[in-house]
């Protein structure tokens, strides 16, 4: 178990932060960011190891061999700062392991009683690569066409990162990452229903998640324990998976909010957001993505070309919320079988059932019309909606990467858009009066085509089109 695991009360918190800085700051740095690489890829680490990269590292950044000795002192202190209880002593490979499972959910469960918490103060976040215009290999481009001959797969990606608690009344606002600080796409707009940032290959960094942290997550979790009635210094626990861009645990606290790790061999089997949460957001964002074609009046490339990161980021806050209560629920099952002990959770395989559901959605959408994407292949709609289950969300580093990120971090892009979203065309500014007059045609459609769907739909829009001075054009 790491040492943040264990500080979750406010005396030993206020302990951990008084501890000193190591003395060689950047290879400290260095080694811990390389222990947690390999750690993450499941790959076994010994204390010789540790030394013997250590003294590697330490020659490349020039430390003297009188600066650092390297010593079982060393060593232990080294572990103490970051948390590191237990070493491979065998060289086995640690393969998701059932049995280290159940043992790390005996010590989450003391922790959990140990400081009283309750499934409001319990968190989960996760990062997912999304290939956001990808579409089926034989999509069909339009009414008139047979095919779209030649088609191949949009490569963009975001990286999504979400995160819930264990209740499931509290889902954190999508962190997307994206390529460009400033997408063309995003001109005019004040205001976007995620938190976005970018870094050049849409991958997580360590910068970055310590931004998302201090800055979006500690804030929305002391929101949300206001508006439950609770204290202003309540505890809460962020439980993160081993993913190399994350920054040491210790890294992570603000007050009583703090963040610890699973162990590496058991993150497939239990982390909550891996237990079918992330697929069933993907399946409702494919949907929308899908349905959006099916109504557009042009072909393929054109939709796909027409279909900027703004209209993803959208699509992205509306897959989260359509997330059920319950699935975030089901979610912590595996890991904490206690925080929901009263809800009628199944014992049916949340994969299973996600996909399952996932799949007859996708579907129902796309044989519900005239459209000949009725005839895509079941099989191929499968398999694009686990397209980018794989996809990384971090970069792979070298030894020399490691040293360099370190060494010479490089602050995010704040370049335009240079990338394929560039050849979305500027958006002149709409004012109100235009506004409220393409407002009215739609309602008027919606209410003569019955396509308004909830009748709270509709009651929103209404809404919109009669509070005439509202804040924004």
């Amino acid at each position: 178990m790491k040492f943040a695991s264990q500080s979750v009360t406010t005396e030993k918190l206020a302990s951990r932060k008084t501890l000193k800085k190591p003395k060689l700051e950047q290879l400290d740095s260095v080694l811990f960011k390389w222990f947690s690489a390999v750690r993450s890829e499941g790959k076994p680490v010994t204390e010789p190891m540790i030394v013997e990269k250590a003294k590697k590292f330490g020659q490349d950044l020039g430390v003297a061999e009188s600066e650092c000795n390297y010593s079982d002192g060393w060593l232990r202190n080294f572990k103490f700062r970051h948390g590191i209880r237990r070493l491979d002593v065998t060289g086995e490979t640690l393969s998701a392991n059932q049995n280290s499972a159940e043992k790390y959910k005996d010590e989450f469960e003391k922790i959990v009683a140990d400081n009283d918490l309750t499934p409001e103060q319990i968190y989960n976040a996760d990062e997912t690569g999304l290939l956001w215009r990808c579409l089926p290999t034989s999509t069909l481009a339009g009414g008139g066409e047979k095919a779209a001959k030649g088609f191949k797969k949009n490569k963009d990606r975001l990286t999504v990162l979400l995160c819930a608690n264990a209740s499931g009344n509290h889902r954190v606002t999508p962190f997307v990452i994206g390529k460009s600080a400033k997408p063309r796409a995003f001109k005019n707009v004040t205001h976007l229903p995620v938190q976005y940032d970018a870094q050049s290959n849409a991958w997580i960094t360590a910068a970055l998640f310590k931004d998302w942290f201090f800055h979006h997550f500690v804030p929305e979790v002391k929101e949300s324990f206001k508006s439950l009635g609770l204290p202003e210094d309540t505890k809460a626990i962020l439980l993160l998976d081993n993913c190399k861009a994350h920054p040491p645990v210790d890294e992570l606290v603000s007050g009583n909010i703090v963040a610890t790790l699973l162990p590496p061999n058991v993150t497939s089997l239990i982390q909550p957001m891996d237990q079918g949460v992330i697929q069933n957001f993907k399946c409702f964002y494919r949907r929308s993505f899908i349905q959006g074609l099916l109504n557009a009046d042009c072909d393929v490339t054109d939709f796909q070309k027409k279909f900027t990161v703004k209209d993803a980021v959208y699509a992205i806050a509306q897959s989260w919320n359509q997330v059920k209560n319950t699935t975030l629920q089901k979610c912590w099952r595996k890991l904490w079988p206690a925080a929901n002990p009263a809800s009628d959770l199944t014992l049916q395989t949340d994969e299973e059932e996600n996909h399952q559901d996932a799949l007859t959605k996708v579907l129902d959408v796309v044989r519900s019309t005239d459209n000949p994407l009725k005839n895509l292949p079941e099989d191929e709609v499968e398999e694009w909606l686990l397209i980018d289950e794989n996809e990384p969300v971090e970069q792979e580093l070298t030894d020399e990467d490691i040293i360099n990120i370190v060494v010479n971090p490089q602050p995010t892009q704040n370049l335009e858009e240079n990338d394929s979203d560039a050849e979305t065309e500027e958006k002149e500014k709409i004012s109100w009066a235009e506004a409220a007059e393409s407002l009215n045609k739609f309602i008027s459609f919606a209410e003569a085509s019955r396509v308004s769907g909830d009748n709270r739909d509709m009651q929103g829009l209404q809404s919109h089109r009669n509070r005439r001075h509202f804040e924004g054009p």
